[in-house]
């Protein structure tokens, strides 16, 4: 009888047990993650439901704490690939991505052959432009796997390392294989253009439009492959039915309206330029095309705008060009290339610096220390001096409250009067000796 009572209670208990693990599952499985962790947290912790909280947990966004929970299974089963792959996922979301490539290489040691796994970890090698790994991983799998996923990371390996033509082959195969892969076909003409092999392109995109003609990342490659070509009539129908199915993009607008504009359809060109440089204003060519659109049509002082924004555009700004020519002076002091350090000095203040006197100042301390010419150092101060306001007075040098020389405009002045007094005393003396005319002494005293 105490046998068939405890029977009985323990039946009961696992129905009990598999009807809260059925609420669980039905409740992840309806996407009530929240219902889901309520049920968990009643139970008690085993591995499967600890992979459920996980689910649940990335599934309202807490992958910070869906991480922990993997790494309490990893803790307690160190063979679990799958906690390794979800853990490795958390770890991706929250940008800790060194982390990520170590679990995803612990999946891989479980599981080798796990096909997902060394897929997002290539993809993962590629996104932080580890592209030798990347290729290594990628060439090891196209070994066993010829799919078009597997071509693709090794193609995009190359495209990574800047190697244009295993990277063509790859996508060239891709398309031989799979003829459906849009990617493949646009890659290749992306890839040809960029060589400038139009023909090409064209005939990439054309292929794999015999079999699709409405694929959009296609047409534009097609499009543009046409355009470079010069065959403005058929880039033209091209970007028509891209504009026709809702593509308003920089580039379809852009390419549009240069191919109406060397088919002397002025208005179209300057509708669809018009467009394109709501995207992009300052885009100097897109504004020289623009403006000769405008001086043909009815917007002639439109064009003459456009074409003065344009040269101004063109021409760099003197704040740009000093910044450049502050960096390429200490790149030159740093490089112990005095000579070419002044002279980008002089270039500076003679063209882009005019107000900035201070560099002269600059000058005569290379000049001096540097590459020991007393004559052109004292040549820059005294242009220096020259360059002093007439209101301003000689002052003593101001110091701070540590007694630290205050180096403004002024004291420089100051610095630059008083070194060029000691320069030239010091060379009256060496002259006096030079030409040997030593002071005759008469009862000791000097003549």
């Amino acid at each position: 009888m105490k046998r068939i009572i405890l029977l009985t209670l323990l039946c009961t208990t696992t129905i009990l047990m598999a009807q809260r693990i059925n609420h669980i599952q039905e409740a992840i499985a309806d996407y009530d993650y929240e219902t889901a962790l309520i049920l968990i947290a009643k139970e008690k912790t085993t591995i499967p439901l600890l992979l459920q909280k996980g689910k649940a947990q990335r599934g309202l966004g807490l992958n910070a704490e869906a991480l922990s929970t993997y790494q309490e299974i990893i803790a307690n089963d160190t063979a679990n690939t799958r906690a390794y792959i979800e853990a490795a996922e958390c770890c991706r979301s929250l940008a800790k991505n060194q982390q990520a490539l170590k679990y995803y290489e612990q999946a891989l040691d479980l599981n080798p052959e796990n096909k997902y796994v060394r897929i997002q970890y290539i993809g993962l090698l590629l996104s932080l432009q580890k592209f030798q790994e990347a290729l290594g991983e990628s060439s090891l799998m196209t070994e066993k796997d010829s799919s078009a996923i597997a071509l693709h990371l090794q193609a995009q390996s190359f495209e990574g390392m800047e190697e244009f033509l295993p990277a063509t082959g790859c996508y060239y195969n891709i398309q031989e294989k799979y003829p459906d892969d849009y990617l493949a076909a646009a890659k290749l003409g992306a890839l040809n253009i960029a060589g400038s092999y139009f023909d090409e392109a064209i005939e990439a995109t054309e292929k794999y439009r015999r079999i699709d003609t409405t694929n959009v990342a296609v047409n534009r490659q097609n499009a543009l492959a046409y355009c470079l070509n010069k065959d403005y009539p058929t880039a033209i129908q091209r970007y028509e039915y891209l504009v026709s199915q809702g593509d308003s993009s920089f580039h379809t607008c852009y390419y549009l309206g240069i191919s109406y504009y060397a088919e002397e359809k002025y208005y179209e060109a300057h509708d669809f330029l018009e467009a394109a440089r709501k995207y992009d204003p300052e885009n100097v060519n897109l504004l020289y095309y623009l403006g000769r659109a405008c001086a043909k049509t009815s917007w002639k002082k439109s064009g003459v705008e456009y074409l003065e924004k344009a040269i101004d555009l063109s021409i760099p700004k003197d704040s740009n060009m000093t910044r450049l020519y502050i960096g390429m002076t200490d790149c030159y002091k740093m490089a112990e290339m005095p000579k070419e350090q002044i002279e980008s000095i002089r270039e500076r203040y003679r063209k882009y610096d005019k107000q900035n006197h201070k560099l002269l100042y600059d000058m005569a301390f290379i000049y001096f220390y540097s590459l020991k010419d007393k004559k052109n150092t004292e040549r820059c101060l005294e242009t220096f001096l020259k360059t002093r306001p007439k209101e301003e007075k000689e002052e003593e040098a101001k110091l701070n409250e540590k007694g630290e020389l205050v180096l403004d405009t002024k004291n420089y002045y100051n610095a630059a009067a008083n070194w060029l007094k000691d320069i030239q005393s010091k060379q009256k003396i060496e002259d006096f000796f030079l030409g040997g005319n030593v002071p005759a002494k008469k009862n000791g005293i000097n003549k």
